[in-house]
């Protein structure tokens, strides 16, 4: 059977994945540069600043002592398969916000070497100036409140000061869902403009809408169960997959 996606490396002892749906990205990056190497570098750059931001959110978790099945790069970008979420909310806001930050700290060094370093060559200042921009628009998208990406499990982990996290992950469902009907409108938007992004918009949209209402039920359950079991869980989970890709209980506490 053909693999949907294969393993490149392992960082930290956390395998790195690639699915094939990268090829898609691939495509839509030369057509927009016109160039195949202007194209697969800035590819390549994508994907690098995706992994180091998943494994901003992988590392952050080992510290609470929550470990990383794997990191999967796709077209959407990345997928940080935890064996299980923190528990406590302020492990989860720090969590969910390393991502955003290594992708700032990013951004940060790309601009101080175009302000302070004498670059002459074109390719390299188009580069610099590429991932500065990137990782800005990385760490700034994935704050909004889309629950599950960051910045929705941020807001929720400070809405647990005031609730439940049953009460606070339906909350930050429904604000994600919120904006999740803003970016399929954004999407299709640009679909009927012409724009050759806007279908990514649209995936991005239905992720945010499945997984909010996946990881509800996992917290309706968990509070259920009295808060004595274990799940294993994605950030910044793709929105496709196969029933491999479900929920499974992995150990009691």
């Amino acid at each position: 059977m053909f693999p949907r996606k294969i393993r490149v490396c392992e960082l930290f002892g956390i395998p790195i994945f690639l699915d094939f749906s990268l090829i898609i990205l691939l495509v839509m990056f030369v057509m927009d540069f016109g160039s195949f190497t202007y194209g697969l570098s800035f590819a390549l750059a994508l994907a690098v600043s995706i992994t180091l931001h998943e494994l901003g959110h992988a590392l952050t978790a080992r510290v609470f002592g929550y470990r990383t099945r794997d990191i999967t790069l796709s077209l959407l970008g990345g997928c940080a398969s935890l064996i299980a979420l923190p528990r406590k909310a302020s492990q989860e806001f720090v969590t969910a916000a390393a991502g955003p930050a290594v992708s700032f700290a990013i951004s940060g060094l790309a601009w101080l070497a175009l302000a302070f370093l004498p670059i002459s060559n074109p390719w390299t200042a188009n580069m610099l100036a590429y991932t500065f921009w990137m990782n800005l628009v990385l760490g700034g998208f994935n704050l909004l409140p889309g629950f599950p990406m960051d910045g929705g499990r941020i807001f929720r982990s400070v809405a647990r000061i005031f609730t439940t996290r049953a009460k606070a992950t339906y909350i930050a469902m429904i604000v994600g869902r919120g904006f999740a009907i803003l970016l399929a409108l954004r999407g299709l938007h640009s679909l009927v403009t012409g724009g050759g992004w806007g279908f990514i918009s649209l995936l991005i949209a239905w992720m945010i809408w499945r997984e909010g209402w996946r990881e509800y039920q996992q917290a309706l359950m968990d509070e259920q169960w009295g808060g004595s079991w274990d799940w294993s869980a994605r950030v910044s989970p793709p929105p496709y997959g196969g029933d491999e890709d479900d929920v499974e209980v992995r150990r009691r506490r």
